[in-house]
Formats: structure tokens, C-alpha cells, sequence
């Protein structure tokens, strides 16, 4: 899987994430289209489980799933009450009962880069979403792909941490191929350890998402820009849409 390499390091590499915020920022968003709170809440796409752990603390019961077996491995060595963690991608979801609520952080629905498998993901959410339940993730616009990624090279180097990111976007296929590497220093020995990772993802428009969720049974609620109740502005980099069950 595309995080296996980096999954020992991955919560360094996203140590500027605040993930208790955007918990909050779920949890706000939960409160207010919602008529009551969900008693089980699923994060796809969950990684290592820094969401999960802030939304269960916020009061949800949670189950996470990811396809990478070494960042659920991460994720269980976490305080893990309260929570399940299962290796399931979203287009093979299959849960022992129904679910209130489903979050996806960090642009999860771009990693999944074949429309028809994005369908059948969107179909397994719904499946085993309560009537009425929510399904809130975010997504990296196609501004952020034709503006921002592009066929970029970005780096940054620190004492502790440096990469190369070298971006290659097809405008045809609107997929964007990133290939980064990383240099860590290891606290113990001072020396630098190399991880590689390369990763795709498509850029997708509001409508082609929007058509998918209602052929899966969603209808649209709203779509926000970052952390945000308000529209996406037209340079939004990241956009939050928030689906309901018929």
C-alpha cells in the first residue's frame, strides 16, 4: 500500500495537522445537520487513527478502517477504547452492523482515482448508513491540482526532517502523480533514514462527486470551503461537502 513505507513516521510528517480542530469541525458540522448524534461514527480512510482518537473523545464510538495493515498497526498501539479498527478499503467496506455518521480526512476520496471503484466506495458507505446519517469528508480541489501541484517540485529541509515532492499531473486523466522522499534523522543514532513513497490522485469536481453520492443514495447538504461554513472561494485549495442519507 502507498503509506506502508512512511507509516512508522507518518504522524511526524502530519505533526502540523490539527486533527483536534477538525474533529471539532466534523463534530460542529455532525450537531447541526443532523437531528440527533450518532451513536457509531466511521472514519474511512483512518490511518493511524489521530482522528479517530480525537472524535472518540469528543463522545462517538468509533470504527476506523484503512487498507494499509502498518498504519492500522500504529493506530493499535493507540489508546484503541472505544474504538475498532478493521483493514477494509471503502470500495470493500463490510461492517457487522449500521453506522450513524462517516468521516474522511485528508483528501481520502482523491486517493481513489478509478470513478468506478469511487462509485462502488460511496455505494458501501451508504449501504450500511442509517437513514437520515451523514457522510462529511474533504477533497483536494481541482484549483489546488491545476494552481498548486501542477507539475511542481516542492522540498523543505529542517534538522530533523526533509523532503523532495516532484509532481507530475496529467490534465487528460486529471491525475496527479506524487513521488516524495523523505529524509528522517533518527533520534538514537543522529543518522538520516531514507522512506520513498509515491502516491496518485485524481482531481475531481463538485458535480461528478455530488452525481455519485445520489446514485449511491446521498443527497447534498452543503459544500464548504476548509474548515469553514461558508462556500469554497474560487482559489479554495480544500473543500469540505457534507452528504445525508435518503
Amino acid at each position: 500500500m502507498m503509506y506502508d513505507s512512511v507509516a512508522g513516521i507518518y504522524d511526524l510528517l502530519m505533526k502540523d495537522v490539527d486533527y483536534i480542530s477538525y474533529a471539532s469541525y466534523f463534530d460542529g458540522l455532525i450537531n447541526k445537520y443532523m437531528d440527533k448524534k450518532p451513536e457509531i461514527v466511521l472514519d474511512v480512510g483512518c490511518g493511524t487513527g489521530t482522528l479517530t482518537c480525537a472524535l472518540r473523545d469528543i463522545g462517538y464510538s468509533m470504527i476506523g478502517t484503512d487498507p494499509s495493515c502498518e498504519m492500522l498497526n500504529i493506530a493499535l498501539a493507540k489508546d484503541t477504547n472505544d474504538i475498532q479498527y478493521i483493514d477494509q478499503r471503502m470500495q470493500d467496506l463490510d461492517l457487522f452492523g449500521t453506522i450513524g455518521a462517516a468521516v474522511s480526512f485528508l483528501d481520502c476520496i482523491n486517493h481513489i482515482t478509478d470513478m468506478k471503484q469511487l462509485l462502488k466506495g460511496f455505494k458501501k458507505v451508504s449501504l450500511f448508513m442509517e437513514q437520515g446519517g451523514l457522510f462529511i469528508f474533504d477533497m483536494n480541489t481541482q484549483y489546488r491540482f491545476l494552481n498548486v501541484y501542477a507539475d511542481n517540485i516542492f522540498y523543505e529541509s529542517s534538522e530533523d526532517i526533509s523532503y523532495t515532492w516532484v509532481n507530475q499531473y496529467d490534465p487528460k486523466s486529471r491525475i496527479c502523480r506524487m513521488d516524495i522522499v523523505y529524509y528522517v534523522k533518527d533520534r538514537e543514532t543522529g543518522l538520516y533514514r531514507r522512506y520513498d513513497t509515491s502516491n496518485r490522485e485524481k482531481a475531481y469536481d463538485t458535480e461528478e462527486i455530488t452525481n455519485m453520492a445520489k446514485e449511491s443514495g446521498f443527497d447534498l447538504i452543503a459544500v464548504l470551503g476548509d474548515m469553514s461554513e461558508r462556500k469554497p472561494a474560487a482559489n479554495c485549495e480544500r473543500q469540505f461537502m457534507v452528504f445525508k442519507k435518503k
